[in-house]
Formats: C-alpha cells, structure tokens, sequence
C-alpha cells in the first residue's frame, strides 16, 4: 500500500504583509494526507506556583508574576503539564513540533514610582539561553532540549520594553519511538521575567502534532512560524498549494498561538476572506468573541481546554486554540477552493503571533497528484528541510503612457466663503479623547474619569486595591441598566480638569483603556 504521507519541502506560495518590527512568517512543514492533527499546551507564569488561576477578570498587566512550577522536581525553576488522550494508540507521527516563547526584558521586575509616573524596574541577569528547556514525554524522564531560537528581540532595537521571544524543536522521532502518544508531556525551564513588566507578563508552550489515521478524509496541512506584533496594521496570511474536496461541506481548521492577548482589552480580531461577499468575515465561536478573539485562553474548539496542569482558564495573556472554521453551506471554501485568507488585527490592545497551523480536506485526484511527484525520484528531495525565507513579491511597475493629450484650460470656480465653524471646547477634547454619555441616578453630575468596568463586583474590588496600592484614590458607581462596576479615579463639574488628568494618566501602561464619562448632564 502506497504510503500516504510526503512532505513538500519547497516554499509554499503566500503572500505576507508584516511590519518592520519582529521576524515575518515563514512556511515551517507542508503535509498531504490522511491524517488529523493534536494541539496541546500551557502557561509557565501565573499568579501562584502551582494553583491554577479561574478568575477570567483579572488583566495580566496588575498580576505579580511568578513561575508555574507543578513537577515536585528542585532542578527545574518552571514547568506545566497538558495531556494527549482520545488519538489512536500507535498512530503514524508524520510530525511534531514543539513551541516556548516568552516575554523577557529581566529576570525579574517590579513597578515603582517616580515622581508622578509609574515606571518598571527590572533587576537581575537574563539568561541568554532561552532555546534550552527540559521535555518529558508521558512515562519519560525530562530530556534537554536546545531548539532553534526563531526570534529573541533582546538584543536588537524592537520591542525594548518587553523583550518577547520565541523558539522550536521538532521532536518528531520521539513521539514516532513512544509505544503511545496518549499521557501526559512537560515542559520545563521555560524563561521569563516574574513580577511587573510593561503590559503585563506572559509565556507558555505548544506541542503541535500531525499523524496518519486511514479512517480520516485526505487534508492538506501547513505550519508557519514566526514573531509579528500585531498592533494598528493587519497582518494577512494567504494560504494555497491545495484544491478543495469535490463534493460535500469543506472542513477546514487552524491552530494558532500568541502572547499578551488581554482579556479585558478587545478589538483584537480574527477575519477569514468571504470571496462570495469580497470582504474579510470576522470569526468566533462559543468561546472567542468577534471584537475580542485573543482572551488569554486556551481553547479546542467550542471548549476551554482543561487536560492539563494547572488548567488555569485564564492564561494572563497566553492563547492557544485549534477550531474549525465555520463554513455552512461551504460559504467560505466551496468545493472549487484552491486559497484561503486570514487576517489579523489589533485596535486598542497588540498581541504577538509567533504559530499558524492551517488544514483542510483536499481532492482525492488531488492528493494522487501529490503523491505521485513526490514519489517521482526525478522531481522528489528525499531530504526533509526547512524553508529559510518567505517569497517576496515583484514590485509592479508602473506603466507611464506617451500618447499625447489635449490640456483644455481650468474653468474657474467661484469661491463662496464659508463662514468659520466654533467648536465648543468638548468638541475639541472629543476629538482626542473618547467621550461617553450616561445617566445614573444618585450620581452627582459631571465628568468621570473612568479606568476600567467589571461584570463582578470582586473584580472592581481588586483593581480598586491595586490602584490604591499606586496612591490613587479609586471610587465605583454602578450602571443601573446592566449593573457593571465602573471604577475612576477623577470626577468634576466641568471637563478640562478631568481632561487634564487624563492627558497625564494615558501613558501609564495599566491605563491602556481610560476614557471620560460624562454622567447626567
């Protein structure tokens, strides 16, 4: 029987549009077969050792962060768990790749003030080594593992403040050599700063693993890795090299994996190409919203993933997910499908990408193709590598024409004058600053500088403390239509002097969101 897995290790034909800063997406391994794919992992910080953390309100810029470390072993500093269970026991490993990445300014950091400014101070040596961690593999021992080091941005000029970095392993040939895939992994000594950074800290990791199971339909698979900030600019993935089943609903699923994805910061969004429409669809499912896709989780499809440990359900800014991409009626990949298009984007809170996995059920003729020329030993590389860079598009020229034209003459216009218009000096502040209107009966009217809302009343407690902690003097008013808590930290009569404060508070990395209320006026 042919063998239905082959890897194509040419460059798979994308286009990326990145900004300056950090390392662009590159095409990692590209797979055709039978098969389905596993995707696990955890956080390595937290705001306990080893308790995991179920408050899903708490923002990771206010926790002190310390390193998860469950193992009971001394030699390790930080290690979390996750499980593979419900795969066929001996399945055929076509691949498997393990991720850590982390966000490492220092060793350590805390937050202090300096003059009217909250500034972070960061103490302690970093270690260089960030690609060495420790890997166990269910009924193993910890083996060292010393990966490829996609991206540190410790030593160069981008992302001073939080230092994020990322790295990979491919530890193929040790699931291939277990007798079972299914137990338990753990990933230890993965690097980060504990206590305050800027924006709040963040790590974690990813197995991610592709094998062959005759029972599934034929798929196409393609990793990416990389590190981009996705901030004010999209960032768009355009996947080809697969033809899409002839008959019956595509199923197409991604996996992907990301740091400092704040839960309570939205309009972090995910968008796949509707050609049918010829705009970008926002996705979501039971558990990612559309206006805020990246929530410090980590999800599997409709579910919050709990086989691991700790199986905290909030992440503090690390977020991991497989889902299938909702497509009724094969609206979005139809049978005749040879592309698909991801975009990502960021309003008020950034993230980092660093992994996307993307896989979906492909023509039966097709996937016959593919196997024939990779068994063609005139056009097949036995050799399995990896791709260095990504393809970079020609510039396109531009075409200027000769051909003469006849300049006719500029009729004038008559020029009536506009008298000026006044704006009133909350309409000049609105341009700056956003304004909401609101009435709460009982509440002293007038301007409210607002730092942040909370469904549960524990969570305004908290933040309250945390402010107060940092010498401000924090007060909650109610909002009787959906009773959310809304914590400010200044409240006047008149706008300009809450609008000063806000000018002065809107650099503080905790008030990422500050905004004015203006209450019963």
């Amino acid at each position: 029987m042919k063998n239905l897995c082959f890897l194509i290790s040419f460059f798979l034909f994308f286009q990326f549009i990145y900004p300056q800063d950090g390392v662009p997406f590159k095409e990692n391994k590209q797979f055709y077969l039978q098969g389905n794919s596993i995707l696990i992992g955890n956080n390595i910080l937290g705001d306990d050792p080893t308790e995991p953390l179920m408050d899903i309100g708490i923002p990771n810029d206010v926790v002190k962060m310390k390193y998860i470390d469950i193992d009971n072993d001394e030699t390790t500093f930080s290690s979390s768990e996750a499980i593979i269970k419900s795969t066929p026991v001996k399945p055929k490993i076509s691949y498997a790749a393990l991720y850590w990445c982390g966000l490492y300014p220092d060793e350590k950091s805390a937050l202090r003030k300096s003059g009217n400014r909250m500034v972070h101070v960061g103490r302690g040596e970093r270690d260089a080594a960030v690609n060495s961690i420790l890997f166990k593999t269910p009924s193993g021992i910890y083996e060292t593992l010393i990966g490829k080091i996609i991206f540190d941005s410790y030593n160069t000029e981008v992302f001073k403040t939080n230092s994020p970095y990322v790295c990979y392993a491919d530890v193929t040939t040790k699931l291939q050599n277990l007798a079972t895939i299914n137990g338990t992994y753990t990933v230890a000594n993965v690097k980060a700063t504990e206590g305050e950074i800027s924006g709040g800290g963040s790590a974690g990791w990813l197995l991610y693993v592709i094998y062959e199971d005759p029972s599934e339909s034929p798929k196409y698979f393609t990793t990416y890795n990389g590190l981009v900030e996705v901030n004010k600019e999209v960032i768009d993935i355009d996947f080809k090299g697969f033809k899409s089943k002839e008959e019956g609903i595509v199923n197409t699923t991604i996996a992907l994996g990301a740091m400092e994805g704040d839960r309570k910061i939205k309009t972090d969004e995910l968008f796949i190409f509707d050609k049918k429409s010829g705009d970008y669809k926002p996705l979501s499912n039971k558990v990612r919203k559309e206006k805020n896709f990246f929530n410090s989780s980590i999800t599997m499809g409709d579910e919050f993933f709990t086989d691991r440990n700790p199986h905290s359900a909030n992440t503090l800014g690390f977020d991991l997910l497989k889902m299938e991409i909702p497509n009724p009626n094969n609206d979005l990949l139809d049978n005749a499908s040879t592309q698909a298009n991801l975009r990502f984007q960021a309003k008020a809170d950034r993230f980092y990408l660093f992994f996307v996995a993307f896989e979906t059920e492909i023509n039966k003729d097709f996937l016959e193709e593919k196997i024939n020329v990779a068994s063609d030993p005139l056009v097949s590389d036995p050799a399995v590598t990896e791709v260095s860079e990504p393809i970079v598009e020609e510039k396109k020229i531009a075409i200027i024409s000769t051909e003469k034209k006849e300049i006719k003459p500029l009729e004038k216009e008559k020029v009536v004058a506009k008298k000026p218009i006044v704006l009133s000096e909350e309409d000049k502040i609105k341009k700056e600053v956003r304004i909401q209107s609101m009435a709460v009966p009982g509440l002293a009217s007038g301007y409210y500088l607002v730092t942040n809302v909370f469904s549960v009343k524990e969570n305004a407690v908290k933040w309250s403390q945390f402010l107060t902690e940092k010498s401000y003097s924090p007060q909650t008013f109610i909002n009787p239509r959906n009773n959310w808590n809304y914590v400010y930290v200044a409240q006047n009569n008149t706008l300009k002097p809450v609008y000063e404060k806000w000018k002065t508070y809107k650099y503080f990395e905790y008030f990422k969101e500050i905004w004015i209320m203006k209450i019963n006026l």
